[in-house]
């Protein structure tokens, strides 16, 4: 059984020099209690910014690897200077198995102004072997920058030859017509859609997911889970989307 995850930890600007913590509540404690409560072996993050990652990484501790470079390169001025220091988000796969490779894509994204990468983590997993793992954060503003996105997604997906994960957050979600076409192209790629069927983003109008987890064919989901702690009020404003993976016969 493999376990992963996708969670969006939401990176809160509004609160000066935020560093995971604020006002008592512990919010990079509690991501690593997520991390023990379901044994996550692949965890993709969204909206890490640079002090929360710094956190994170002397919490985690020898046995999980962390990589995911920033939107913009990491100096002086995007460090600590407003509004670079703010926005300047990664999208970090943490992983407690052997990495082979990993690298940092740029998405497109000048008409949105803010930039959106993709980081791509090469896996050996004692369970299924090696995988290619991809994890995002699309643009939010414009439906045209999104298309174009996926469409670079596509393009890097079609070029892996393992089995691959593909997780993050989305914001689309399966009302999208566009995003219902990108569902469909990675079908014919025997890479299938995981229904969550539920509101990912805590404050969403509708029930459907905005956060996302495709996988190649040859795996099994056996569980689809969305941890609601109220405990968790703080920690962000979505729902952290947790698998439990078992490897099919077909890995086609």
């Amino acid at each position: 059984m493999l376990s992963i995850a996708t969670i969006n930890v939401q990176n809160k600007y509004k609160i000066k020099n935020y560093n995971g913590t604020n006002h008592g509540d512990n919010h990079i404690q509690m991501l690593l209690d997520l991390i023990n409560k379901y044994h996550i072996e692949i965890l993709g993050l969204q909206e890490v910014n640079y002090k929360y990652k710094e956190q994170l990484e002397k919490k985690l501790g020898g046995s999980f690897t962390y990589y995911g470079k920033f939107r913009y390169p990491l100096n002086c001025i995007t460090k600590n200077i407003y509004p670079f220091s703010v926005f300047n988000e990664s999208v970090p796969i943490i992983t407690n198995q052997e990495v082979l490779d990993k690298e940092t894509q740029v998405l497109p994204w000048i008409s949105s102004y803010v930039p959106r990468i993709v980081t791509i983590m090469k896996i050996k997993t004692k369970e299924v072997g090696t995988i290619v793992v991809l994890n995002t954060h699309l643009d939010y503003l414009k439906n045209g920058t999104k298309v174009k996105q996926l469409k670079k997604l596509l393009n890097i997906i079609q070029k892996i030859s393992w089995p691959i994960i593909l997780m993050g957050d989305f914001n689309m979600t399966v009302k999208n017509k566009d995003f219902l076409s990108f569902i469909d192209t990675l079908k014919d790629l025997n890479i299938k859609h995981v229904d969550i069927n539920e509101a990912t983003f805590k404050y969403s109008k509708t029930p459907r997911a905005i956060d996302h987890i495709f996988l190649s064919n040859c795996f099994n989901v056996e569980k689809v889970l969305l941890d609601k702690n109220p405990a968790y009020l703080t920690f962000s404003d979505h729902y952290p989307v947790i698998l439990k993976l078992s490897l099919g016969f077909d890995r086609k």
